[in-house]
């Protein structure tokens, strides 16, 4: 069907939206949960694609518990959580009793598409906690850059940028999504964090509009090479696409896979970094 990935986003847009501002972060927390878990599913299905082993339930209940832990803001609980999945999934591999060759690489992959999901839905729960608005300024940069590069590539695309792991994208596509995301995050910075402008006297505004447009570049670039980074994972189990739950889009991996790269990244900046961006 034409239009099936606007049509799609068109619908499902407003609702996280929705969930995201109106609602308590629990239910924020509940929504990345879900969709995470499908997220992960789909990673697993590339991994036994692959021929190899994944204890999918034992990794599915330690990721939710990663998830809860996050939302509850305890280190101690995500720490603890990462080193039993460490162990525990190897552990579930060998008694599954696989062939010989496949173990190393049944329990590498079972360890790493869980922390991997797991590192980037914790991360957006913890965004929450801070406020929606760094939630917000994450979408729309990751969203606008990726509208950009799809249709600035379709229209002037010429040069390919990863021709083995992603065929259809372009340099010209790259620098499309890397406009937007500077241009988004200025705006998106002047818009979500008012309190940023206030704080500084006449010289705030010019200083978020740079903090975000600083922020917003480094966001793309990295959502970029988290969607070239999900590519290599399903050239290397030779998949198209992780899954068919959206229409014109692929599957909720494929559109998770840069924003699990880029909200940790922006959780750290947000958190650690000073003079940074606050609601």
């Amino acid at each position: 069907m034409k239009f099936q990935r606007e049509l799609t986003a068109a619908v499902l847009i407003p609702a996280v939206l929705a969930i995201l501002v109106a609602a308590p972060p629990w239910a924020w927390a509940l929504l990345v949960a879900l969709a995470a878990t499908v997220a992960l599913l789909e990673f697993y299905r590339l991994i036994e694609a692959a021929g190899w082993i994944v204890p999918k339930p034992a990794g599915v209940g330690l990721f939710l518990a990663f998830v809860a832990g996050a939302h509850l803001a305890s280190l101690l609980a995500l720490v603890v959580l990462a080193g039993l999945t460490l162990l525990a999934l190897p552990t579930l591999v060998m008694f599954a009793s696989p062939r010989e060759a496949v173990l190393l690489a049944s329990s590498a992959s079972s360890v790493f598409a869980t922390l991997y999901v797991a590192l980037g839905a914790g991360a957006m729960v913890g965004l929450r906690a801070i406020g929606w608005q760094p939630v917000v300024f994450l979408l729309a940069i990751v969203w606008a850059g990726d509208s950009a590069a799809y249709y600035v590539g379709r229209r002037w695309g010429k040069r390919k940028l990863a021709p083995i792991v992603s065929p259809k994208k372009t340099w010209e596509g790259l620098w499309g999504q890397l406009g937007a995301g500077l241009a988004f995050g200025a705006v998106a910075a002047l818009l979500l964090f008012p309190a940023a402008s206030g704080a500084t006297g006449a010289s705030g505004a010019p200083r978020t509009l740079l903090l975000g447009a600083a922020l917003g570049l480094v966001v793309s670039v990295v959502a970029v090479v988290g969607d070239l980074l999900e590519s290599t994972f399903k050239r290397s189990c030779a998949v198209k696409d992780s899954g068919g739950l959206l229409p014109g889009h692929g599957g909720l991996l494929d559109r998770l896979d840069s924003l699990l790269y880029a909200s940790p990244v922006l959780l750290f900046v947000l958190a650690f970094v000073p003079g940074g961006l606050k609601p």
